[in-house]
């Protein structure tokens, strides 16, 4: 005889694993301090390579005015400048990836205590049986 409560119980299980369970399955295999470390230096490599594009785009935009100005700028001056544009720029989008890729790991925790708490209610209703 089919347990009602057994079927609502698996479906639910289903659908977790068919909408967010891979991904999230695929997160819980890192600690949580070397998942958070990886995605911090995936952000470091795309907040670079975002930089890179807008520097160049700045450049193109003010092409000529930098050229009128190259023999009077100081450009080591000009260097630190964009230096620190650059890490201000790198260390702001680590500090959001670091809260976002927080908040994404533990409340991948608590969707995976929740599924692991149903399949032992399913294993101890098997064993009724």
């Amino acid at each position: 005889m089919v347990q009602e409560e057994k079927v609502i119980l698996m479906t639910r299980m289903a659908a977790f694993t068919a909408r967010e369970g891979s991904n999230d399955n695929r997160i819980n295999g890192y600690f949580r301090s070397d998942y958070i470390g990886l995605e911090i230096v995936k952000s470091a490599i795309s907040a670079t390579v975002s930089f890179v594009i807008l520097f160049a785009v700045y450049a193109v935009a003010t092409f000529e005015s930098i050229l009128e100005d190259m023999y009077s700028i100081d450009l080591v001056a000009y260097g630190q400048k964009v230096l620190t544009f650059y890490l201000i720029w790198l260390i702001g989008y680590c500090v959001v990836s670091y809260i976002f890729f927080s908040r994404r790991y533990s409340k991948m925790r608590k969707r995976m205590k929740k599924y692991y708490n149903n399949l032992r209610k399913l294993r101890k209703m098997y064993e009724k049986e």
